[in-house]
């Protein structure tokens, strides 16, 4: 049955007005839910709740008295997470590029039961229990779903994901292999997410978010062509860029990076023996530069230099001073009078 039009919304039960009003960004958990909606508004209520958490989308379903659908939903950071159940039907997006702004985004899913065939750029994918894979939302797509289904599904903005995970658009409707290696991390952390979404805390969540997007791109880089020459690089990509994120943190180390990358740190340590370093010594080195720039910058003219080291992620002076000195011949108060 075809979802009826949005003037058909406008006009609908209470419980369709409710929704138009109540709160999508949320940082707690929202539930939605069909079950409290008369029959014959089921699907018109189901189709403004994907409107309103993903995209413009055309939804059909053979399935009518019976239809049902459920939403457990956070939005942090910019990044959705939702765990959805609900019946059979099909999900058509034909608009070529993002219409609104929430739109602009990947949506990755893992799938918790049921099954769908994902097609996207001429692409095509069977995802059952325990598959992940992604897909542009912005983007004309088909998804179908043959019967009853649940998943995690996080809307990640699409700046977040070609961050971590160069060449992310050629990688559509493409399933990670998750039997094994960094895949199988990443199909346990989504399950985890699901099953404890409404319990973290918002700052746990954000943190975990972060994880996260490193635990797709090392899973995704494993897919298509030059998949393990593309893969360290990817890797090495991802880490400067999570260092750079966190140079503020004094408590960064090797473990917490290789961690929210879903690696060894002997791992990445060998990836940046090939440009003669290794990770922490890029991370100092990169902090040291930052420092170097705001001493030399007359907008921080008003910040100490104490005040700059520890800005930088330095919480011993002395050792700041020490490998200053080291790394550019002069000391940091030497530094700044040279402005």
């Amino acid at each position: 049955m075809r979802i009826t039009p949005q003037s058909a919304v406008d006009a609908a039960s209470p419980a369709l007005r409710r929704l138009r009003v109540e709160s999508v960004r949320s940082e707690e958990l929202t539930a939605l839910s069909t079950d409290d909606v008369r029959p014959q508004e089921r699907l018109d209520y189901w189709r403004e709740m994907v409107l309103r958490m993903f995209a413009d989308v055309e939804i059909t379903s053979h399935v009518d008295q019976g239809f049902h659908g459920h939403m457990r939903t956070r939005f942090v950071d910019g990044i959705r997470f939702t765990v959805v159940d609900a019946a059979s039907q099909g999900v058509a997006r034909r608009h070529p590029e993002a219409r609104e702004h929430y739109e602009d985004c990947y949506f990755a899913v893992l799938m918790l039961s049921g099954s769908q065939r994902l097609e996207q750029d001429g692409r095509q994918v069977l995802l059952r229990p325990g598959d992940f894979a992604f897909y542009d939302g912005a983007r004309p797509h088909r998804l179908t779903f043959s019967r009853r289904w649940a998943e995690i599904i996080l809307n990640i903005p699409r700046p977040l994901l070609n961050e971590e995970m160069d060449g992310a658009g050629k990688l559509t409707a493409t399933r990670a292999a998750c039997d094994r290696g960094a895949g199988a991390l990443l199909r346990g952390h989504l399950a985890g997410l699901a099953q404890e979404l409404g319990v973290l805390h918002r700052d746990d969540l954000a943190r975990l978010s972060r994880s996260t997007l490193g635990l797709i791109a090392t899973a995704m880089t494993h897919c298509g062509p030059r998949a393990g020459a593309r893969g360290r690089e990817q890797t090495l990509l991802r880490a400067k860029a999570l260092v750079e994120r966190s140079l503020d943190d004094p408590s960064l180390d090797a473990t917490r990076i290789a961690a929210a990358l879903g690696v060894s740190p002997r791992y990445l340590n060998k990836l940046f023996e090939a440009e003669q370093t290794s990770l922490m010594r890029h991370v100092l080195a990169r902090r040291l530069e930052r420092c170097r720039e705001d001493l030399l910058d007359p907008e921080c003219s008003a910040l100490s230099v104490s005040d700059i080291a520890l800005r930088w992620g330095f919480n011993d002076l002395s050792h700041f001073s020490r490998v200053f000195r080291s790394r550019f011949g002069v000391s940091p108060r030497e530094c700044r009078r040279s402005m």
